[in-house]
């Protein structure tokens, strides 16, 4: 029993007659009813009683015809499934998130996602940034949002970004006024930062030595986010990465804080990163072009945050 032979036998069987099912299947009679005769021979029972020109299914027709139209309705689903799939619109989306942009950013991003593609289904997991490359690497996640370091570059192919630093201030801080923020004005005033290991306290570290300038950690976190809220609460300036200053907008209400510019330019460098050598699936594909486009607004246009608050 072959697929042509069942579809014939289906035709048959829904509209009734060889003329009927010739007409719908673009065939002749002749080949439809070889085959059904070509059907019968290989199953080796009847399938149709013919009498006068008509024929008339047997029990067994009616029985092969019920596990024949549970074949094709699994057709049709394949059928629709590979729709979805050139449609973006069928697929599972594996992504790593180090843990800052984890919190609203990505969280935002991949919902308008996934309300654009309501038969994608998605797992979202914080890792660090170097067990987010070892995960990428060995194909457990399609796709990573991570920090870039000389120890996970080389494990991944990466889409690398320079997100340049500002300084977040209480808004009724006497240096909101100013435009730019640099060390010199920054000079003994209590800080809040990250833990030493990270880049962006590195850099500012240098900056601030390199100048003559004394920086005053008042308070350490592990994340941006929960800096900010110290801002709030006027114990201290924090240099950070725009994407937390985007995710804080998104959430805060305006009047507790602003941001201006920061020089020397101090940069958090992240990447978008992916298994080296598998392909990637088209729903990765199209979340990546919607983390990259969201990730160059932010990057090109600081004067939103800049002004936010204002």
């Amino acid at each position: 029993m072959n697929l042509r032979q069942m579809e014939a036998f289906r035709a048959v069987m829904m509209y009734g007659s060889v003329s009927q099912a010739a007409k719908q299947l673009f065939k002749t009679q002749p080949a439809v009813s070889m085959l059904i005769n070509s059907l019968e021979q290989d199953i080796g029972f009847q399938l149709f009683e013919r009498r006068k020109k008509r024929l008339y299914p047997t029990p067994e027709a009616d029985y092969l015809y019920t596990e024949i139209e549970v074949i094709f309705e699994r057709i049709n689903d394949v059928s629709q499934t590979v729709q979805d799939i050139q449609n973006k619109q069928y697929g599972f989306l594996r992504i790593g998130c180090m843990p800052g942009p984890s919190t609203f950013f990505m969280p935002q991003l991949l919902a308008d996602f996934l309300e654009e593609h309501p038969k994608v289904q998605a797992s979202l997991q914080t890792r660090t940034s170097d067990a987010i490359a070892e995960w990428v690497s060995s194909n457990q996640y399609d796709l990573g949002l991570a920090e870039v370091t000389q120890d996970n570059i080389t494990l991944c192919k990466t889409e690398m970004f320079n997100l340049r630093a500002m300084c977040a201030l209480p808004a009724d801080h006497p240096l909101a006024k100013e435009e730019l923020i640099t060390p010199e004005l920054l000079d003994g005033e209590p800080m809040i930062t990250l833990h030493p290991d990270h880049m962006i306290f590195q850099d500012l570290l240098r900056c601030f030595e390199s100048s003559g300038y004394h920086m005053n950690v008042r308070l350490q976190t592990r994340f941006f986010i929960p800096a900010l809220t110290f801002v709030e609460r006027k114990l201290g300036v924090c240099i950070l990465d725009p994407i937390s200053a985007s995710s804080y907008c998104s959430y805060a209400q305006p009047g507790k804080v602003v941001f201006r510019d920061f020089a020397p330019e101090v940069s958090l460098k992240i990447g978008m990163i992916f298994p080296a050598h598998n392909p990637r699936s088209k729903i990765t594909v199209a979340f990546m072009e919607l983390l990259r486009e969201k990730i160059l607004d932010i990057q090109s246009n600081p004067q939103k945050l800049l002004s936010w608050g204002s």
